[in-house]
């Protein structure tokens, strides 16, 4: 199996924990640790951890910050980049642990204006370049994550039409317009999306829990394809061709951080649903890979944190 991983909003993520948080206050970490992350690369480290090596990540890196970026990436043994060199910084995240409550807070801090991502239409050539000329190796996309606004507002889709040409597996992982210009050039077989994303985009709001399982039902019917809403922590709705199933989350036994459980998730779903094109079983194998991301200090692993 070989899976193309596509990600627009490469990240600088520090994961720094506490044995308690107070804002307004000094606060020392237990200790900390760097990791080359975003949402499409935290899902091939996944995928690699379920099958080594069938995964390759493919992703802007800025010049100002790439030397550091690279060297997270190449020291990650789960962990295989194609880099597409930009001008502008690779952006930074910092996810604060309380381990005395539990709980995770994530700060996302974006390209300073004079570091912003200037993408440019050789680096989109590049990237277009690259999956029109190795799609055919692979038998699945994953493109998920946002779009810099610098990137062109037709790049998602042009890059799903690439796989779609090749007759590729799709999973789409990001929302509004972007989603909804891929759908007016092909239909990802699978859309990831959660609760309030999906709302969004198709014009949805304040549903109760029927109105949005017949609302995902419904979406699924016209498009002829897979939708999953995952929601946290209550059941993920799905539904293939208008058909809809509930699986509840599974719950983690010691919960560390939840930072890129969804991305966990759809790594796992996708690796499940081409070895068993079975949708029930592959969202008990995406549950079950956000539930083990939950349980580990690495933001998209599923492996036990090494002591």
């Amino acid at each position: 199996m070989k899976i193309l991983c596509v990600c627009l909003s490469a990240t600088i993520q520090r994961t720094i924990k506490f044995d308690s948080f107070l804002p307004e206050n000094v606060n020392r970490s237990r200790n900390w640790r760097e990791d080359a992350s975003g949402k499409a690369l935290n899902a091939a480290r996944v995928l690699n951890q379920l099958e080594p090596g069938c995964s390759v990540a493919l992703c802007p890196v800025g010049n100002v910050n790439a030397e550091r970026f690279m060297l997270l990436a190449s020291n990650d043994s789960d962990l295989y980049v194609t880099p597409i060199y930009i001008e502008g910084s690779t952006r930074e995240c910092w996810t604060l642990l309380d381990c005395k409550k539990g709980t995770t807070t994530e700060l996302v801090a974006d390209e300073q204006q004079d570091l912003a991502h200037i993408a440019g239409a050789e680096a989109e050539l590049k990237l277009l370049e690259f999956v029109r000329k190795y799609m055919s190796s692979f038998d699945a996309l994953l493109f998920a994550g946002s779009r810099p606004a610098a990137w062109s507002a037709n790049i998602c889709s042009r890059i799903c039409e690439v796989a779609h040409k090749a007759g590729k597996i799709i999973l789409a992982d990001f929302r509004g317009n972007d989603l909804l210009g891929t759908l007016k050039v092909c239909t990802p077989q699978i859309i990831k999306i959660n609760e309030e994303e999906f709302c969004q985009t198709f014009g949805n709001l304040l549903l109760s829990e029927e109105e949005l399982e017949s609302a995902v039902a419904k979406k699924s019917a016209e498009l002829q394809n897979i939708i999953v809403v995952t929601r946290g922590k209550k059941d993920t709705i799905a539904a293939e061709k208008g058909k809809s199933i509930r699986v509840p989350i599974e719950l983690a036994s010691n919960v560390v951080n939840t930072t890129a459980c969804g991305d966990s998730f759809a790594a796992g779903f996708l690796h499940d649903y081409i070895k068993n094109q079975n949708l029930e079983s592959a969202l008990k194998a995406g549950t079950h890979c956000a539930s083990l991301n939950a349980q580990t200090v690495v933001p998209g692993s599923i492996l036990p944190d090494a002591v």
